[in-house]
């Protein structure tokens, strides 16, 4: 331990040329200050004093530093000037553009005063832009951020400004402004070192005329090494796979927030832990979070070991929750999904007595699980909140089960083992009747199911429950952020890929690809945020970079690529490769099929490719298994002999054996087509 003092003899002072800065409001930067660094007898210093007033605790950084992101530059792809706005019969009539530049450089102007310059990145983008310019003295630039431009001018459609012009309605309270007031000597570069904003537009204006030579949208997040890709044939489902990576990159910014430009940018719970699987397939996540794992032990302090529904807690208990269904969880669920696929069992010890003293409070409450508070947020059909908490209750305890036998904690899974038998039959008691579920909602389906509450003819009967009600819905999903985290796993987990695949595919309110044919670049909160037929939502929560229906990138690589950690042992030195093609006979209307999937992810074990397509009616796969590992695979295959790498084989020859529909045998390190 290393005690770093000092006493008032040094000296401080207010001043420099950033006047003001946050994360929210943005910040505000005046050239024309002396620099402190270079020119500190400018300002008036006084001896520093004891903050006796301080209690916080303070610890070194550790996780994941935040950084400006190499490589991931994104520069304007259209520029317009105006400054007129014209009347077009509606509330705020629209621009009259008076000039209009596309591709590299357009940004390079001249504007003059009274001018307004628009520039688009085309995506949705976290981060500061780096101006260069060149003006007068004491010339003010000023930029506007947003994540949409204003559609018609409409008020009645939301619009907040003329037809053309940013929207910045729904960042609410967040002011969200970059102010540069130049030195006027020569080229100036600036970049804001102590904010950071959400945008794919940016609005630029100045008191006098001003050469703008570049702007570059720099990204900042937290560093860590992305480790997936992912491919179809589907150009719309590529870009929904590119949304759901940039949503991760904008979020994961020190805490995994729910959204990173509006006066929020939150550590919520509910959508760290829907996101998690997801995230560890596209990205290291392990330095970062065992930080926000801190964060959430440091979160039960004074609430009787409860974990928070924002962590870091920043509002205390006041208008907020604390053991929320589907929110504090997270407090296990994450944990348990880093060790899955990074076998990092610190994670587990670090967390495992602040996650027994979740349990142990939750007993004390009575065994009903976490408090109900949020329900299926967004959902499109309320499930019974106690139904919700008695569901995670029982996966929270089947996750302690997990958890204490990795960890060789034999007592703990014995008493795990019987409360998970008990919370089942409480479970089927209070939800169960004539042999079916009581709760007939999308996500009260899915939580039986996913959490493997249910069994036997019940279990079955649920499956054709859920499958029918996907279908009588015309294929479309009616569940929030709880129900769509488990959405397509689920069902490919029961045997239902072509449901799975139906609603991926489906471009109808609700669904992922409607979001993407409104102009989505990310994910967003609501799946109709905009619309092009409606025009904005609700703008009192409204984000448009909002990462938690982006789970559903866990399924594309466990079941469309195949590609599954060892449940048992965690890491991939041994995994599972279960590609499953869309072979849907039929397509619901207006959907194509998906015709090859390639994926590849780079494990703590080595690289892992899989890749399957159609040959003439056939499907071809192709995998990649690292050096010093082996793949147990898991084919849909209705033949005996199978082709590998040319010679074919048969099934008693490969050892291999069929379990609900898929041929399964195992391969070590190699490269392999499998026909």
């Amino acid at each position: 331990v290393k005690t770093v003092s000092s006493d008032t003899d040094w000296q401080t002072c207010h001043g420099g040329r950033i006047r003001t800065a946050s994360i929210w409001d943005g910040e505000y930067y005046d050239a024309t200050y002396p620099d402190i660094a270079t020119e500190w007898d400018a300002y008036e210093w006084k001896n520093a004093v004891v903050a006796d007033y301080a209690t916080m605790k303070i610890d070194k950084p550790h996780g994941s530093p935040v950084r400006v992101r190499e490589g991931l530059d994104h520069t304007p792809k259209s520029a317009v000037i105006y400054s007129e706005i014209a009347d077009n019969g509606s509330d705020f009539g629209e621009i009259v553009p008076s000039a209009k530049k596309i591709g590299e450089g357009c940004e390079r102007v001249t504007l003059k005063k009274g001018e307004t310059l628009l520039l688009d990145m085309r995506q949705e983008i976290v981060g500061c832009p780096e101006l260069t310019i060149k003006a007068a003295k004491g010339t003010k630039l000023t930029v506007a951020f947003a994540e949409l431009l204003n559609d018609s001018g409409e008020e009645a459609r939301g619009n907040d400004g003329p037809k053309g012009s940013v929207y910045v309605k729904n960042y609410r309270s967040a002011l969200s402004r970059l102010v540069y007031v130049a030195s006027g000597e020569g080229t100036e570069v600036y970049r804001p070192t102590h904010t950071f904003y959400g945008y794919r537009y940016l609005s630029i204006t100045a008191n006098d005329d001003i050469e703008i030579k570049s702007v570059v949208g720099k990204i900042i997040g937290s560093e860590m090494t992305e480790l997936g890709s992912f491919e179809t044939s589907s150009a719309e489902i590529n870009k929904l796979y590119s949304n759901i990576v940039w949503g991760m990159r904008g979020n994961y910014l020190s805490v995994p927030t729910d959204c990173p430009q509006r006066d929020e940018r939150l550590g919520w719970t509910g959508d760290t832990q829907v996101f998690i699987g997801a995230a560890n397939y596209m990205a290291d996540t392990r330095a970062f979070m065992h930080k926000w794992m801190d964060d959430a032990r440091y979160s039960q302090i004074g609430y009787d070991g409860n974990f928070a529904d924002i962590i870091p807690r920043v509002f205390g208990s006041k208008g907020h929750a604390v053991s929320a269904c589907a929110w504090s969880d997270a407090g296990i669920i994450v944990p348990y999904k880093v060790w899955k696929m990074f076998k990092d069992k610190s994670i587990l010890e670090e967390n495992y007595e602040a996650i027994e003293e979740y349990m142990n409070t939750l007993a004390k409450e009575g065994h009903e699980g976490p408090r109900p508070h949020y329900g299926d947020w967004l959902a499109y059909e309320n499930t019974d909140m106690p139904y919700l908490s008695l569901a995670y209750y029982i996966y929270d305890i089947s996750l302690m089960m997990k958890i204490s036998e990795v960890l060789g904690k034999d007592d703990r899974v014995s008493h795990y083992r019987n409360l998970h038998a008990d919370m089942i039959a409480k479970f089927t008691e209070r939800y169960v009747t004539n042999g079916e579920l009581t709760e007939k909602t999308q996500t009260a389906y899915l939580l039986a199911l996913g959490f493997d509450i249910l069994s036997g003819d019940v279990k079955k009967r649920a499956v054709k429950q859920l499958r029918d009600k996907i279908s009588e819905n015309g294929y479309k999903l009616s569940t929030g952020f709880v129900g769509t985290g488990i959405l397509n796993q689920t069902l490919s987990k029961v045997g239902l890929h072509d449901t799975a695949y139906s609603l991926l595919m489906q471009y109808e309110d609700p669904s992922w690809l409607y979001s993407l044919r409104q102009g989505a670049t990310t994910v967003w909160e609501r799946w109709n945020s905009y619309t092009l037929e409606k025009g904005f939502g609700d703008v009192t929560m409204n984000s448009f970079n909002h990462y938690a229906y982006g789970a559903v990138a866990e399924w594309m690589y466990s079941y469309m690529a195949g590609i599954c950690p060892d449940e048992k042992n965690g890491g991939f030195k041994h995994f599972t490769l279960r590609p499953t093609p869309d072979n849907r006979k039929k397509l619901p209307k207006g959907q194509e099929r998906i015709d090859y999937v390639k994926a590849s992810y780079s494990s703590v074990n080595g690289l892992i490719e899989s890749r399957w397509s159609r040959e003439r009616g056939n499907v071809v796969y192709n995998f990649t298994v690292p050096k010093g590992t082996d793949a147990r695979i898991e084919l849909i295959h209705s033949g005996n002999d199978i082709s590998i790498n040319g010679i074919t084989f048969t099934q008693q020859e490969l050892g291999a054996f069929r379990r609900n529909g898929r041929l399964i045998f195992k391969l070590g390190e190699g490269n392999y087509e499998i026909r």
